[in-house]
């Protein structure tokens, strides 16, 4: 009775969040639409060079294949006899099923959906969504700095925008440093013993689940603290990430704008960053009114870079969401062919 009691409220807390996800999106898509002009943004469509879009998504799908390769080299760490190819169709479906579903549900079905395919505990696979997180955010918010130490005196941004990003940079290292100093700690739950310095957690029935979860999460970021390896995983990030920053110059080279400048790299920076603020699935307005307040540092008009953000937005959900969604719906169609009974976790695995 008491668990039938307890799952419409929690479906109405996600229907409640979800409200508000929307709430935020139709604000800020309110944002874009009084800061520019109609006329002005469907003018910018008008030189737009389709060629160069194709080009753009070239460069797109070559900085996922750097994403998943650093995936793929976190999952080896704990799998050793893990393919490359296994991981492909897990990320994309995840990166897919964020696009259009709410409450990162992509990154649970990349954690848990995907465990037999991976050959990995999902609390293993966790640790390496943890890990990317970390890394993505490190590299943006580098790429963030570095642009806005080099605006100009015409830049429209607040000057307190940068020292929030550079507050944001320090947490991000700081939280990669707490992450390396906590990972072994938690591996070193499995020995607890009944006598040991938490004798009574030990002896409690539910401990050995818990040891054993917060152990496999243990495993995954304990992989950052071999040096090497760490330095593999950064150089990775640092591609991805410069992959799909030439995409942001190549579609401002494709409206005819000042592609040399910063302002595809602050718009990458502000625009991704911006994707951790709660909206609805695809990040809509969030991602868009974000991506062309940085474009628009520059020197652009607000309809210009709006253009161009929506355009980046849609390139890059278009085509992450094709390519993922096979995927997903192949796995989501043999989950359902699967009995739910083998398919459950048992808590030790």
């Amino acid at each position: 009775m008491g668990q039938t009691a307890k799952q419409p409220r929690s479906a109405i807390q996600r229907y409640l969040w979800l409200a508000v996800g929307i709430a935020i999106s139709l604000a800020f898509v309110w944002l874009i639409v009084k800061e520019s002009r109609f006329d002005a943004f469907a003018g910018s469509f008008a030189r737009l060079s389709f060629p160069f879009l194709l080009a753009a998504l070239g460069v797109l799908a070559l900085g996922q294949a750097f994403r998943i390769v650093r995936w793929w080299w976190m999952l080896r760490a704990l799998v050793p006899d893990l393919r490359l190819s296994r991981c492909i169709g897990p990320f994309l479906a995840g990166v897919a099923v964020n696009n259009v579903v709410p409450f990162r549900a992509g990154d649970a079905l990349r954690v848990v959906g995907f465990r037999d395919q991976l050959g990995a505990p999902p609390m293993r696979v966790f640790g390496t969504v943890v890990v990317e997180r970390i890394l993505d955010v490190t590299v943006l918010l580098g790429v963030a700095v570095i642009c806005l130490a080099g605006l100009s005196s015409r830049a429209v941004l607040p000057a307190a925008l940068a020292n929030g990003v550079a507050w944001l940079f320090a947490l991000c290292i700081g939280g990669a440093v707490v992450l390396v100093w906590l990972a072994p700690r938690l591996v070193q739950l499995r020995h607890v013993s009944p006598g040991g310095r938490f004798a009574r957690l030990a002896e409690a029935r539910w401990w050995p689940v818990v040891a054993a979860q917060l152990g496999h999460l243990g495993d995954a970021l304990v992989i950052t603290r071999y040096f090497p390896r760490a330095l593999v995983l950064v150089g990775l990030s640092i591609l991805g990430w410069v992959c799909e920053g030439v995409m942001f110059v190549v579609v401002a080279a494709a409206f005819g704008a000042d592609y040399l400048s910063g302002a595809p790299w602050l718009s990458l920076a502000s625009g991704t960053l911006a994707t951790l603020i709660p909206s609805s699935p695809g990040y809509v307005g969030t991602f868009d009114y974000f991506a062309a307040q940085g474009f628009a540092a520059y020197g652009s008009t607000m309809s210009q870079a709006v253009a161009f953000a929506v355009t980046v937005h849609a390139l890059i959900w278009i085509g992450l969401t094709l390519a993922g969604a096979p995927f997903a719906v192949l796995r989501a169609l043999a989950l359902r062919r699967t009995p739910s009974k083998g398919n459950r976790p048992t808590g030790l695995d």
